[in-house]
C-alpha cells in the first residue's frame, strides 16, 4: 500500500545523523541523483535549540541514520513525510513502535530504506557458499528476537532446518552458542546490539574455525576478521535507491518500508579454503543473486 504525500520542493529537509563519511556518502549520492529540488542539510546537533521550529516549514525529512530518525520522529512537523534511510531494520522497527502515538497523532507518514540485508537474500547465499546446507544456526538477542517468525518463513521454502538460541541480557552468550555451533552446517550472524558484541564476535570467529561451520556474517570488517562471506549494502547503493525513492515521493508517493536492490557480496577464500569449501568469486556469488531476485 502506497500512502500520497504533499511535498512541495523547496520544503525538503536532509538531516544527517553525524558528519561520518558514510553519511555524508549517503547524502552525496541521495543529491547528485535525486531531483533537481533544493534541499537545505543539517545535522540534529545544530538543531538543538527550538527544535521544533526549526522543522516547521519542512514537508519532507529525509533522515541518515538512527540518531536523525528518532530526531525527526520527535520533532517532525503535522502532516510531514519522514524517509528514513542508512538505518538497520531492528533499529527502525524500535522506533517505529516508540514514537507510534506521537507520529499517528501528527499524521506523519514514515518510511525507511533499510541498510541490512532480507533474510531470503542472506539465505540464497547461505546456499551459495554452502550448497549441501541443511542446518542453519543463528542466535537472536532481545533486540532480534521479532525476526524469528520471518527466518522460519524463508527456512521453510528452502527446507532448511533451524538450530537457535534466544539470549536474554543475563546470558552467557559463549555457553549458550557453542551447541548450536557444533550442530550447524553453517552459522548466520545475525546483529543484536543487546546481546553480539566485540567480545562475542571474537567467540564466534574461534568457535567458527574449531568447528569448521562457515560463518555468514553482516559487515565487511566481520569478514575481513574471518567470516567466510557478508551481504552488505554500500553507503553509494544505498544512496542511489534513496535517491530513487525519493523521486516516487515527489511524484505523491510514499513507498512502505523496504531493503535496497542494490548489494555487494564480500568474501573471505583465504578462510573459505581453511574450512575446506570451494566458493565462488564474490562477482559469481552476486551475479547468481541478482539472477535468482530478478525472476
Amino acid at each position: 500500500m502506497l500512502v500520497s504525500s504533499n511535498v512541495k520542493a523547496a520544503e525538503t529537509l536532509l538531516l544527517l545523523s553525524s558528519d561520518n563519511p558514510a553519511y555524508q556518502t549517503v547524502a552525496t549520492s541521495i543529491i547528485s541523483q535525486g531531483p533537481t529540488i533544493p534541499i537545505d542539510t543539517s545535522y540534529p546537533d545544530n538543531l538543538s535549540n527550538n527544535t521544533t521550529s526549526h522543522l516547521t516549514g519542512y514537508s519532507l525529512l529525509i533522515t541518515v541514520g538512527s540518531k536523525a530518525t528518532e530526531f525527526a520522529m520527535q520533532f517532525a512537523a503535522e502532516d510531514s513525510v519522514i524517509l528514513s534511510t542508512f538505518i538497520p531494520s531492528q533499529g527502525y522497527h524500535k522506533l517505529s513502535e516508540e514514537y507510534a502515538t506521537q507520529l499517528n497523532a501528527r499524521r506523519i507518514s514514515a518510511t525507511a530504506i533499510y541498510l541490512d540485508q532480507p533474510l531470503e537474500r542472506q539465505l540464497k547465499l547461505a546456499t551459495q557458499i554452502k550448497p549441501d546446507l541443511k542446518r542453519l544456526g543463528f542466535s537472536l538477542g532481545p533486540d532480534s528476537q521479532y525476526l524469528l517468525p520471518q527466518i522460519e518463513s524463508a527456512a521453510a521454502k528452502m527446507n532448511l532446518s533451524l538450530t537457535y538460541q534466544t539470549l536474554t541480557l543475563e546470558s552467557n552468550p559463549i555457553q549458550r552458542i557453542q551447541p548450536v555451533m557444533e550442530n550447524s552446517d553453517l552459522f548466520m550472524v545475525i546483529p543484536d546490539q543487546s546481546t553480539l558484541n566485540r567480545t562475542t564476535a571474537k567467540w564466534l570467529l574461534y568457535m567458527s574455525l574449531r568447528n569448521r561451520v562457515p560463518l555468514l556474517a553482516f559487515s565487511q570488517n566481520y569478514v575481513k576478521a574471518g567470516a567466510v562471506a557478508a551481504c552488505i549494502t554500500t553507503p553509494e547503493e544505498i544512496g542511489r535507491y534513496t535517491a530513487e525513492q525519493l523521486h516516487s515521493i515527489m511524484q505523491g508517493t510514499v513507498p512502505l518500508p523496504s531493503y535496497s536492490p542494490y548489494f555487494t557480496i564480500i568474501t573471505n577464500p583465504r578462510v573459505a579454503r581453511k574450512l575446506g569449501l570451494k566458493i565462488k568469486t564474490a562477482d559469481e556469488l552476486q551475479q547468481t543473486i541478482v539472477e535468482s531476485e530478478a525472476r
